[in-house]
C-alpha cells in the first residue's frame, strides 16, 4: 500500500477552469490552465442561429471545444519552445 502511495504522490495535478459568458447571439467560454510556471488562457466563440434547435446547449459546447483547443494549441507551442530553446545549448555528439 505504502508503494501506491509514493506513485500518488510523485503524481502532477492540474485543473483547467472554464468560464462560459453568453449573450443573444454569441457564446464566448476561456480555459485557464495554470501549469509549472506558465498560465494559459484559450479562448473560444460561438455562433448559431436563435431559431436553431439546442441552439445555447450546441454553442456552450462548440465554444468550449475551441477555447480547449485553442488552450492546447497554446501548451503545445510552450512545449516545443522550451524543447527548442533546450537544444540550442546542446552540443552535438
Amino acid at each position: 500500500m505504502d508503494d501506491a502511495m509514493d506513485d500518488y504522490d510523485k503524481t502532477k495535478h492540474s485543473a483547467v477552469l472554464i468560464a462560459v459568458d453568453e449573450d443573444d447571439d454569441r457564446t464566448r467560454a476561456t480555459a485557464h490552465l495554470s501549469w509549472r510556471s506558465a498560465a494559459l488562457v484559450g479562448m473560444g466563440t460561438a455562433r448559431m442561429n436563435a431559431g436553431d434547435a439546442h441552439t445555447m446547449e450546441l454553442r456552450d459546447e462548440l465554444a468550449v471545444a475551441r477555447a480547449l483547443s485553442n488552450l492546447a494549441s497554446q501548451l503545445f507551442a510552450t512545449s516545443m519552445s522550451e524543447i527548442d530553446a533546450g537544444a540550442i545549448g546542446r552540443v552535438p555528439q
